[in-house]
C-alpha cells in the first residue's frame, strides 16, 4: 500500500508539473499525450507478444508518436492513411512471419489507444483558455472513480461485479465509485472557479454531473476491458514502471474510454459557459 501511494503521489507532481506547463505551452498536453501513447503501445505489444515482431511494432509506435501532435497541426486523416498503408504493406511483404491475427490485434488497439487519448488534445479547440482544467479533469475522474470503488470495495464490497476478469472488484465498489467520483468532480469544479476564475465564469454544473456519472461508468468497462486482454496473454500487469500499479497501459486503460466521451460531452454541453 505505501508502495502505491508513493507513486500515486510521484504521478500526481508529474501532472502537477505538465499541468503548469500548459498554461504557458500548450503544446505540452501534446507531449503528454504523445508519450503516454507510446509507452502504452509498447507495452501492449510486448503483452501480446509481437513487440520483436519489428515490422508491426515500430510502426504502431510511430504512429502513436506522431498522431497526437497531428491533432493539433492538421494531417490526422492523412496520418492515419498512411500508418494503415503500411501496415497492410507490412502483412502482404511478411506473411510468412506476421500471422493476421497479430496484425488484426496490434493495428486495432494502436488506433483505439491512441486516437482516443487525442481526443484530450482536441479539447483544446473547443475552449483553449481553460484548457489546464480540463486536464485536471479528463485524467482525474477515471481515477477517482478507481479509487471510490478500491475503497468502497474494501469495506462493503460483498457481491462480485465480474468474478472472472477481476476477482476483486465488486458491484458494491462500482455504485461506490460511481458515487464518488460525481462529487468529486462536483467539488472539483467548484474549487476551480472560486481558486483560479472567481465569479468572471459560470460552471455548468449538469454537464460535470454528467460527465462524472457516465465517465465513471466507461472507466470500469475500459479497466475490465484490458483485464480480459491480459487475462487472455497471462499477463498479470503490462509493465512495472510505476511501482504499486503496473505500467503506463494499467493506469491508463479507463482513461482511454473516459476521454473521447468527455470530449463528446463537451461539445454540446460545455462545462464553462460563455
Amino acid at each position: 500500500m505505501l508502495k502505491r501511494i508513493t507513486s500515486a503521489g510521484m504521478l500526481i507532481l508529474v501532472m502537477g508539473s505538465i499541468i503548469l506547463l500548459s498554461i504557458k505551452f500548450s503544446i505540452m498536453v501534446d507531449v503528454f499525450v504523445a508519450l503516454v501513447c507510446i509507452a502504452s503501445v509498447f507495452e501492449f505489444c510486448k503483452a501480446i507478444k509481437t513487440l520483436k515482431l519489428f515490422q508491426l511494432s515500430i510502426p504502431c509506435m510511430l504512429f502513436a508518436a506522431v498522431y497526437p501532435f497531428m491533432v493539433s497541426f492538421g494531417f490526422t486523416q492523412l496520418t492515419f492513411y498512411g500508418f494503415t498503408t503500411v501496415m497492410l504493406c507490412m502483412l502482404i511483404f511478411f506473411h510468412e512471419k506476421i500471422s493476421f491475427n497479430n496484425f488484426a490485434y496490434t493495428y486495432s488497439m494502436t488506433l483505439l489507444i491512441t486516437i482516443s487519448l487525442s481526443a484530450l488534445i482536441r479539447m483544446k479547440f473547443i475552449d483553449s483558455e481553460h484548457m489546464p482544467m480540463y486536464f485536471v479533469l479528463a485524467i482525474a475522474i477515471p481515477w477517482l472513480a478507481d479509487v471510490g470503488a478500491y475503497f468502497t470495495g474494501v469495506f462493503i464490497g460483498k457481491h462480485k461485479l465480474c468474478p472472472k476478469i477481476s476477482p476483486k472488484k465488486t458491484i458494491e465498489g462500482a455504485i461506490g465509485g460511481v458515487l464518488f467520483c460525481i462529487f468529486s468532480c462536483v467539488v472539483m469544479l467548484f474549487i476551480f472557479q472560486k481558486l483560479f476564475y472567481g465569479d468572471n465564469i459560470n460552471m455548468n454544473y449538469f454537464s460535470i454531473i454528467l460527465i462524472g456519472f457516465g465517465g465513471s461508468l466507461l472507466s470500469i468497462i475500459g479497466d475490465l476491458s484490458f483485464s480480459v486482454i491480459k487475462r487472455s496473454y497471462s499477463v498479470k500487469d503490462y509493465g512495472d514502471l510505476i511501482p504499486g500499479h503496473g505500467g503506463i497501459l494499467d493506469r491508463f486503460d479507463s482513461v482511454v474510454t473516459f476521454v473521447p466521451y468527455m470530449y463528446l460531452v463537451m461539445l454540446y454541453l460545455p462545462i464553462v459557459c460563455k
